[in-house]
């Protein structure tokens, strides 16, 4: 069994390195809108997983995992935004991060996202 999770591992992260890959400069945009569908898409697969618990109900465990999704792709777009103020031309090194490094950009999405889940309701219930 380990090896078969190994070998859809290895795929995974060939597949992945593919298509960052071939992402290309005109392709950018649309390779952001995936990665935005991807968050949506896990939104809704977590929405319908909501828990219940003894303290809370299934919908309040379903509206913050999709604030907390919500959340990650708002800080991961937020800090490339921001990394992106003042660039005017193709020329500016700056411009090639927003181009180039999706394996890196993915891996940060996830991240985000993931690290999201650690923080306090508090939080999310003042983001919401």
């Amino acid at each position: 069994m380990s090896c078969l999770a190994s070998c859809c591992a290895a795929s995974t992260c060939g597949l992945c390195s593919t298509v960052a890959s071939g992402i290309s400069r005109k392709s950018a945009r649309l390779a952001y809108c995936g990665l935005f569908g991807l968050s949506l898409v896990v939104s809704w697969i977590l929405r319908e997983v909501g828990i219940n618990s003894s303290t809370q109900t299934k919908t309040w465990y379903q509206e913050q995992a999709v604030l907390r999704v919500s959340l990650g792709n708002f800080l991961f777009f937020a800090i490339l935004a921001l990394i992106m103020i003042g660039v005017k031309d193709q020329n500016d090194r700056r411009d090639s991060w927003h181009h180039g490094g999706w394996i890196a950009k993915m891996v940060i999405w996830i991240l985000l996202v993931i690290l999201m889940f650690f923080l306090p309701n508090v939080v999310i219930t003042v983001y919401g």
